[in-house]
């Protein structure tokens, strides 16, 4: 059994938006929140949502669609995000978890988690991570993956909180992940605060896994496979033009 969380609590500063949730701006004519829903309704379940701001606008925006709603009261960070929805889970026990982010699930398709699932069963790790190559990566602002001298990896740094080395790194963490679900229960709420921002990183399980002796598998994708999220209007803009280039 596969279950989902997907993360859209966030209060979207940079959208400007006053009355709703950013998740439900409308992406080529449709929320962005119901991609991620879309995604993950025939391949898990439960799905659960993990709401905050201007929660009202997402139930409006998923009415008709199997949700379960799981509210973030304190919006700091992803991992405590996920802690939140991991919770509504405890009842389920499913054997993995995947976990997207709202504003970023709408150039996936089904294909690509049927295929992150198959690599996270066959290999058993502890987290499987959709990762992708991006010359300029200064320019996402995205976490970097950190790899051993074995190609494994051992970490996933955000750019915030990366060394100068770090930033040079090309290969990035999509944010798209499949976790063991007995690990994510167990590790999720021993993240500690970034020194940085003061958040709790989901990717900080990176690192608390190979720590403990555990795998991640990354699953490299084409970056027109993965596109860019959304957190202000300029990134709508240029998200949907490459969505159009893809299409």
């Amino acid at each position: 059994m596969i279950a989902s969380i997907i993360l859209a609590a966030g209060l979207g500063k940079r959208m400007e938006s006053k009355e709703k949730n950013k998740v439900v701006t409308p992406f080529m004519g449709k929320p962005m929140i119901i991609y991620g829903v879309e995604l993950f309704k025939d391949i898990s379940y439960p799905i659960v949502v993990v709401v905050g701001a201007f929660y009202q606008s997402i139930e409006d925006s998923l009415k008709g669609y199997d949700v379960i709603y799981a509210c973030q009261e304190e919006r700091v960070g992803t991992g405590n995000a996920v802690k939140v929805g991991i919770e509504a889970l405890f009842s389920y026990s499913p054997e993995s978890v995947l976990v997207g982010h709202g504003d970023h699930m709408m150039f996936y398709s089904k294909k690509t988690i049927e295929n992150l699932i198959e690599m996270h069963k066959d290999n058993h790790p502890a987290v499987t991570m959709i990762t992708t190559e991006h010359a300029k990566p200064d320019e996402l602002a995205w976490g970097r993956i950190i790899r051993n001298n074995n190609y494994e990896i051992i970490d996933s740094v955000e750019q915030k909180d990366a060394t100068v080395d770090q930033r040079k790194i090309t290969e990035l963490n999509a944010a798209l992940y499949c976790f063991n679900y007995q690990f994510l229960k167990d590790f999720v709420g021993r993240i500690k605060k970034s020194p940085v921002t003061g958040e709790y990183y989901l990717n900080s399980l990176i690192k608390m896994a190979v720590t403990d002796g555990r795998r991640v598998i990354g699953f490299k994708v084409p970056f027109e496979e993965v596109g860019i999220g959304v957190n202000s209007p300029s990134d709508l803009i240029k998200s949907q033009e490459l969505f159009l280039k893809k299409t």
